[in-house]
């Protein structure tokens, strides 16, 4: 049997950073101040969302007849480049963050390892990209073997036992299905051999991948942040041997796809507005609506993942945090560009729930039983928080130009700050928006910014940089009552939509 201790071994020095966003702001009012209390409590719990955080859907394939084949329709797509398929063999709550690690160590990156990369100058900066561009461009998957499944029980006796049994058919219970079971998959990739291992959960008498790595892989000590994936030494090699006596042999059954570039992800962006407050108009009148697609569609996405000067943004930022940003590889393949945009996709939800939260503080509407400590389902609370905001009762009243709000918007400081943000995001034009809008009785402002490719305004972020110049907490995702500005003059200071 191969020791559990060899393979914690393999991976002891896999490390991960949590990176916990907090700001704070002055001479904030009473409703403010008990807003900042509220997210004292939850920021943290939405903060590990972002390294939890999941994508919802359901899955475009019929389900599969049996564990084993839903692993191996996963791995055809591995080789193929081809996201979407992988994400199709899963019934739902698709973890990307799993896939792109899994996909960091089967190109010989140890990223995880490296933890905090400080980048001085722009040398450092060329260097790192090359190593990551190269390990990826290297990554033969066109040729990766599958060898065979290794059976569970020979690596840890306790999966066979009968509490253990239970305990997966509880699992399965609690998401939906009624039997799960651990597949480890013995795989040669760039001539490396390696167990991947998956939890495979049965619904309706068909089977799906649920996760990468899960309880089999916590069973067997292997850190999280190894996604179930488990490189073999040459010792290692020899003890599978007597497991998988035939590692010529190739259970992938259908033919690689040579050449074809296949997209997971298409038109999540809409085709952009006439100007940047439109594009937040619409994207109020949508939250409004709790039309959330029609929300993502308002911001960049493929534009932004297509544009982005990834060396330009390490360059700016002068370091890297492997899965503590919202994009972690550059573009050097269709799988990679799929990759961060769903990264770009998952990272926009987060701000969602931010936001929800933070309407939900100032409209004296409770939501932390939502996001409780290690419960947070956040599939779960974008769903369930919309339905307690009465977010239909949203008008929007108009917007203000920023230099209303700020006289620093126009200072050359704040203009070398839109200029590098239009170098880093490839971006025709930058521009931060404010718009006021009501709801359940009382006035907000929300600020956000914009880019411009190709003619048309997509959002790039809510808050941003002219919420920072009016000291708002980052946590309130750039939503604010109107009287925190105490300004008089506000009323005259809103223009009407054109």
């Amino acid at each position: 049997m191969i020791k559990r201790s060899k393979f914690t071994l393999a991976i002891a020095a896999a490390l991960l950073v949590t990176a916990l966003v907090s700001a704070c702001s002055s001479q904030e009012k009473p409703p403010v101040e008990e807003g900042k209390r509220v997210f004292s409590e939850i920021q943290p719990e939405l903060s590990k969302g972002k390294e939890a955080l999941s994508m919802s859907q359901t899955t475009a394939q019929a389900g599969f007849d049996s564990p084993e084949s839903a692993v191996i329709a996963y791995l055809e797509g591995l080789r193929d480049n081809d996201l979407k398929r992988m994400m199709d063999t899963f019934s739902e709550n698709i973890n990307t963050d799993d896939i792109i690690r899994q996909y960091t160590i089967l190109c010989g990156l140890e990223l995880e390892k490296e933890g905090p990369v400080i980048l001085n100058d722009p040398a450092d900066v060329t260097a790192f990209v090359e190593k990551l561009e190269s390990h990826i461009r290297g990554g033969d998957f066109g040729s990766i073997k599958l060898m065979g499944f290794v059976a569970p029980e020979e690596l840890e006796e306790v999966y066979a036992s009968q509490k253990h049994q239970e305990n997966l058919i509880k699992a399965a219970q609690r998401s939906g299905g009624d039997k799960m079971v651990s597949c480890v998959a013995a795989i040669e990739a760039d001539d490396i051999k390696y167990l991947l291992i998956f939890d495979v959960i049965r619904k309706d008498g068909r089977w799906f991948n649920h996760q990468i790595g899960g309880i089999f892989a916590n069973m067997l000590g292997i850190d999280r942040e190894a996604a179930g994936s488990i490189s073999l030494d040459t010792e290692d090699e020899k003890s599978l041997k007597q497991l998988v006596p035939d590692f010529s042999k190739n259970l992938l059954e259908t033919e690689a796809v040579r050449g074809a570039e296949k997209s997971a992800v298409s038109n999540i962006e809409a085709e952009g507005f006439n100007s940047p407050q439109m594009a937040v108009k619409s994207y109020l009148e949508s939250l409004a609506a709790n039309d959330q697609d029609k929300m993502i569609g308002a911001f960049a996405v493929e534009s932004y993942v297509d544009h982005l000067d990834f060396q330009t943004r390490l360059e700016t930022t002068g370091g890297y945090i492997f899965m503590q940003q919202e994009i972690n590889l550059p573009v050097v393949n269709g799988f990679t560009r799929d990759l961060n945009i769903q990264s770009r996709k998952k990272e926009i939800q987060r701000r969602f729930l931010e936001q929800y939260t933070a309407l939900g503080v100032f409209s004296e509407n409770d939501m932390s039983d939502l996001v409780q400590t290690g419960k947070l389902n956040v599939s779960s609370a974008l769903s369930e928080m919309p339905k307690r905001l009465n977010l239909n009762s949203i008008k929007v009243l108009g917007y203000i130009n920023p230099e209303q709000l700020s006289e620093s918007y126009e200072t050359d400081k704040f203009q070398d700050l839109r200029l590098r943000r239009m170098k880093i995001y490839g971006s025709d034009k930058a521009e931060s928006i404010a718009v006021v809008f009501e709801f359940n009785g009382a006035r907000y402002i929300i600020c956000t910014d914009t880019l411009k490719y190709n003619d048309r305004w997509y959002i790039q972020q809510l808050g941003g940089e002219l919420s920072m110049q009016l000291g708002f907490d980052s946590y309130y995702s750039g939503i604010m009552l109107v009287d925190y500005l105490k300004n008089p003059e506000i009323d005259n200071l809103i223009l009407p939509f054109s």
